[in-house]
């Protein structure tokens, strides 16, 4: 989550890096979660070791990851108070998915 002075540029520096993404490393990190759950709590401990480790998939600079299950639950879940909280008077969030039946991995900046 980002507290942004501009979201244009935001927004611009964020495709730049979800333009060279590979869509099917995503699915197919999705889909060895979903094959063997026992990846998940790995994931949890480092997302993006645990992502490159499966396939070799590059994190976009500015980025992190998280699997989301079928009730849209992040892990790692995100910080408390990062969407909305009161201390923030503006902020911006990115996100990209690529999911295999009930599981995504989700790229967020």
């Amino acid at each position: 989550m980002a507290i942004v002075e501009n979201t244009g540029e935001f927004v611009r520096s964020g495709v730049a890096g979800i333009a060279s993404v590979d869509y099917s490393k995503m699915v197919e990190i999705a889909r060895a979660v979903y094959e063997n759950p026992s990846l998940l709590a790995e994931f949890e401990r480092a997302p993006e070791a645990t992502a490159k480790k499966i396939n070799g998939f590059e994190v976009p600079t500015g980025f992190h990851l998280h699997i989301a299950d079928a009730d849209n639950k992040l892990y790692p879940a995100e910080e408390a108070g990062t969407f909305g909280a009161a201390d923030r008077s503006q902020w911006a969030r990115m996100e990209f998915r690529a999911g295999y039946k009930t599981v995504s991995l989700v790229a967020c900046a």
